[in-house]
């Protein structure tokens, strides 16, 4: 029998290679703050845009643009406007052997979640539109208009309504929030190399994976 029986998914850069529509967003935020604001905020280079790929935008928005609170709320604003009402979030595509190992796992009774920082509403949509929404047993993020989570605030709920047996419960993701809000929770985690963490960011993980097949492996041993 495997040791873990609750298993965690983020999605951005772990189901889904969700590039293209988060940093197109991005940069069209940034335009539109600039021309409706008269400012001058630079566009980031490619990596430094892939870096908004994960964690809560304000606070990217903040690190990486422009310090600045009330002008990373209307950030969000306008990266919704392109990324929600214009289809961005449909510029997407599912990680090799994620679709069946989601599967899997859930015709051999493991219990799945979701847990993003993405809001929930963005990330049921995605879900859905690559029919996998059925094999999960619950769905932890932030709402539209409400609160704003980072990983470690989806995961305190997460273990604390569904009550985990912390040892039978994994996290698995691809950047660092997700490695260590894992740790912070007291439950083990996979990070998983394919999607936008790069190494340093693994240090706190309980395996570092390749690809999907690696997943199921430990998962099942």
């Amino acid at each position: 029998m495997s040791k873990y029986n609750n298993i965690l998914f983020d999605l951005d850069g772990t189901i889904t290679d969700s590039a293209l529509g988060i940093t197109n967003a991005v940069v069209y935020s940034i335009n539109k703050l600039n021309n409706l604001y008269n400012l001058n905020l630079s566009i980031p280079n490619d990596e430094t845009l892939r870096k908004f790929i994960g964690p809560p935008l304000n606070v990217s928005f903040r690190k990486y643009c422009c310090d600045d609170e009330k002008l990373s709320y209307k950030f969000i604003k306008f990266y919704r406007e392109d990324y929600n009402d214009n289809g961005g979030l449909f510029k997407c595509t599912l990680y090799d052997g994620i679709y069946n190992l989601i599967k899997t796992l859930f015709e051999n009774n493991y219990k799945i979640f979701l847990a993003t920082a993405k809001p929930i509403e963005s990330a049921i949509k995605i879900i859905e539109y690559f029919d996998i929404k059925k094999f999960f047993n619950g769905f932890y993020a932030p709402s539209i208009g409400g609160q704003i989570k980072n990983k470690l605030d989806v995961l305190i709920e997460a273990v604390e309504k569904e009550n985990f047996d912390k040892s039978k419960t994994i996290m698995i993701g691809d950047r660092i929030d997700d490695i260590d809000a894992a740790k912070n929770v007291g439950i083990d985690s996979i990070a998983v190399r394919y999607g936008f963490g790069k190494e340093e960011e693994f240090k706190n993980a309980s395996y570092i994976v390749n690809n999907a097949y690696e997943i199921f492996s430990i998962l099942t041993k």
